[in-house]
Parts: C-alpha cells; sequence; structure tokens
C-alpha cells in the first residue's frame, strides 16, 4: 500500500514538474493579441513653416512702346478742360514750376521726373453740377487727340505707397491740388504724350464734386533693359 501511494506520488510530481513540498507555478496567460492593444495617441502634427512674403514683380515701363506724337502742341500747360469746367485759378502762372520732381504711376512702376510741372483743382462752373465721369471722358478724348496714351487708371497699391512714404508725403504737400490722386488705391489716370526728345505726362483725379491735374514735362524715361 505505501509503495502504491509512494508511485502515485512520484507520477504527479513528474506530471506538474514541481518536487515535494513546493507550490506549482502559476501558467502566466497569454499576452493580449496585437489587434486588441489599447491604440497608442495620434502624434501631434508639426506646423507648417510660414511662408516668406514675395515681393511683387515690378513691369518696367517702356517708353518706346509708346508711339511717337506728331500732334501739334497747344500752349502751356496743353490741356483743355471741357466746356462747363475752369481751374481753381485762374492764374495759370502761379501753378506752374520751372523745375519741380513729381512721380508718376505707370501702373507697375513708380517714375519720378524732373521737370516743368502744372498743377491744379477742377471747379465746375456756376450752375453747372460736377460731373466725374464727364470730366474724365473729356479729358480723355481731349489728351488722345494730341498723342497721349492713357497708361494707368488708378494708383499704386499700399505696398508702393509705404515703401516711398518720405516722398511722397512731401509731394503731396506740396502739390496738394492733385494729392488724392497719389493716395494708394484712388481713382487716378495718368497719360503719356511721348516726342521725340521729351515727354508730356497728364494725371487726372476726379472726385463725385471736383477734381484735379498735373501736367509734367520732361525728358524721356530710359528705356527698358
Amino acid at each position: 500500500m505505501t509503495k502504491t501511494v509512494l508511485a502515485s506520488c512520484v507520477a504527479m510530481v513528474l506530471l506538474v514538474g514541481c518536487k515535494p513540498g513546493e507550490t506549482p507555478a502559476v501558467e502566466t496567460p497569454p499576452a493580449a493579441d496585437a489587434a486588441q492593444a489599447p491604440a497608442e495617441a495620434p502624434a501631434t502634427p508639426t506646423p507648417a513653416p510660414e511662408a516668406t512674403p514675395v515681393a511683387p514683380a515690378v513691369t518696367v515701363f517702356d517708353i518706346n512702346r509708346i508711339p511717337v506724337s506728331d500732334k501739334p502742341q497747344p500752349a502751356w500747360p496743353y490741356v483743355a478742360l471741357p466746356a462747363g469746367y475752369h481751374f481753381g485759378n485762374k492764374d495759370l502762372a502761379a501753378q506752374s514750376k520751372d523745375l519741380a520732381r513729381v512721380p508718376l504711376w505707370t501702373g507697375g512702376q513708380l517714375l519720378w521726373l524732373e521737370g516743368k510741372t502744372f498743377s491744379d483743382s477742377i471747379r465746375s462752373d456756376d450752375g453747372k453740377t460736377f460731373s466725374k465721369f464727364e470730366v474724365r471722358k473729356n479729358l480723355q478724348q481731349a489728351i488722345e487727340a494730341l498723342g497721349g496714351v492713357r497708361i494707368s487708371e488708378r494708383s499704386y497699391d499700399e505696398t508702393v505707397y509705404e515703401a516711398n512714404e518720405k516722398a511722397l508725403s512731401d509731394f503731396r504737400q506740396e502739390f496738394d491740388r492733385i494729392r488724392d490722386a497719389y493716395w494708394y488705391d484712388a481713382d487716378a489716370d495718368t497719360y503719356v504724350i511721348r516726342h521725340a526728345d521729351k515727354a508730356i505726362w497728364v494725371v487726372v483725379h476726379a472726385r463725385n464734386d471736383d477734381g484735379g491735374i498735373m501736367v509734367a514735362e520732361g525728358p524721356l524715361p530710359p528705356p527698358a533693359k
């Protein structure tokens, strides 16, 4: 009987892999399947670097694209106002300068001209209602009759203004009759009349009840490269 019990004990020891007097090891459960593992938190996306501002391309004005005018040239300041309108100062000489430095916006480039200038306000006669459309249309026809070409209908943007703020501010104080044409994003018609040896520029600004004009005469700008 004793031998039978001992044999049974040995068999149990062999089956469970332990020695008499030891506690059987507890089997560790298998690791959780990868599909059942908790998902990791998504990584925080790295913000894209800010784009470096790119300066707008400058469209260089080429005077050679403007045909040479062979039209007769009237008396200074060359441009006559339409019927029903007059300059603010009847003394044209008082509004003229033999030499001044003025800016001219070509639609893509700010040119500075040194030459003879005239500037004044545009007013309607008594009993005549000021018409912005009428003034612009009639002056366009008058300037084109002299061989002029309109190269811009708007002033420069804020970026151009800020880049030339000091010089433009000085000009606007001196030429106050045409100053509103030299604010940014303003209605302003710029014309050029090309002659063989010089260029005549005309800037027209018209509002609902008045306007301004500047005529500048000087050497031809250098041709575009």
